[in-house]
């Protein structure tokens, strides 16, 4: 279970599209805590990472956001959860991550009687200006604000910031245009709120458990802890359709904090992906249509330190980034308390202008996780 800090559980359910064995399900909701006590057993007691030759570190403070760090290319995923714990893992290419900077991450004043050091993260997104979009979770708890120029000012405060009444669980944010939708929990509700001052608009009726979301052109797509995505109207975020994740073939599940990305059209047209829709690649007029542009899901993988890249069209998982290099340079930060107070990894943002318009190109993704203190700036590539 996703023990939280406050003492609440989130308990395990039923999915509709996962066929996971009872045997498995135990196994990945300890997944979480066998890999944080095995980050913290493999550091040695001069704070090197596990197998890090001493004499290859940096020197530099990994928390000061100015050098670049090791890749988790040489990490072999099945040191801490087994190659037979996450769909797709060993069968699913892994896409080799690099740590760039890491950042502070601060909360917006609480009740003193929570003492939040840092936020329980449901939902993250980076603004074309820079700014940053956060909600948080927990009842009493919830919040919604923005970091104003945060990739340039990281130590910027909060503005915009709106609680959500204490009988809501926030959940997955993302903003649509002039809309913000905010997620809740089990509430059965959605907020659409004002994308410039976040002041809530309405809530709308949710036919499901609300996890994570994130935002296309056309469409909203939200998760709901099973393997399936939902894509959902931007005016009232009613369901259109429902798309089943698979990984080499098999079902996933527990799908959680999304991130939408769409790779602009100057692509090659040889590299552009093939119309699956089955519509004639030819205009009205005959002349060829151009390629429509490449979309992607990105979704963390809750109670795990993965991160599946999805392709929205059928549904297939087309690469998994490993980041259990971002639980190993939090735990070297972390006193032995402090370590016990962090959660599981939670919270995916492009980073604008900084990713390839290649269909294969680099991604830059700011990751960061429920309770961490640090927030990571990564480059994901094949």
């Amino acid at each position: 279970m996703d023990r939280f800090p406050s003492g609440d559980a989130k308990p395990a359910r039923s999915f509709r599209s996962s066929c996971f064995t009872t045997a498995r399900v135990a196994i990945l909701s300890v997944t979480a805590a066998a890999l944080l006590s095995g980050c913290a057993a493999d550091t040695d007691s001069n704070g090197n990472h596990w197998g890090a030759d001493p004499a290859s570190e940096t020197g530099a403070d990994s928390n000061s956001g100015t050098t670049p760090m090791s890749t988790s290319s040489s990490v072999n995923p099945t040191e801490l959860v087994g190659a037979d714990k996450a769909p797709g893992l060993g069968g699913v290419p892994t896409l080799k991550l690099t740590i760039n900077q890491s950042y502070p991450v601060s909360a917006p004043p609480l009740p003193a009687e929570k003492n939040v050091a840092a936020p329980f993260v449901q939902g993250l997104e980076l603004e074309p200006d820079g700014s940053l979009l956060m909600g948080t979770g927990l009842y009493g708890e919830s919040q919604i604000y923005r970091l104003p120029q945060w990739l340039d000012n990281p130590a910027a405060e909060p503005t915009n910031v709106e609680d959500l009444h204490p009988d809501l669980f926030g959940e997955g944010i993302t903003r649509h245009g002039d809309t913000v939708w905010q997620l809740t929990w089990q509430e059965g509700r959605a907020i659409e709120r004002d994308a410039v001052t976040l002041k809530q608009r309405r809530e709308v009726p949710f036919d499901t458990e609300g996890w994570g979301a994130c935002s296309f052109e056309d469409t909203i797509v939200t998760s709901d802890g099973s393997g399936t995505l939902t894509f959902r109207s931007p005016d009232d975020l009613s369901a259109q359709h429902q798309l089943p994740i698979t990984a080499a073939d098999t079902e996933t599940t527990w799908l959680n904090e999304l991130e939408c990305v769409t790779v602009d059209t100057d692509v090659d047209p040889d590299e552009a992906p093939a119309d699956t829709s089955g519509t004639n690649n030819l205009s009205n007029t005959g002349e060829p249509k151009p390629p429509r542009p490449r979309r992607e899901i990105w979704a963390n993988v809750w109670q795990s330190p993965f991160i599946y890249r999805i392709n929205p069209e059928d549904g297939k998982v087309t690469g998994l980034v490993d980041a259990t290099e971002l639980f190993r340079d939090l735990y070297a930060q972390l006193s032995p308390a402090e370590q016990k107070s962090i959660d599981v990894l939670n919270g995916i943002a492009l980073i604008p202008d900084s990713s390839s318009t290649s269909p294969n190109g680099p991604r830059q993704f700011l990751l960061t996780g429920k309770k961490w203190p640090t927030a990571y700036r990564v480059t994901v590539r094949e």
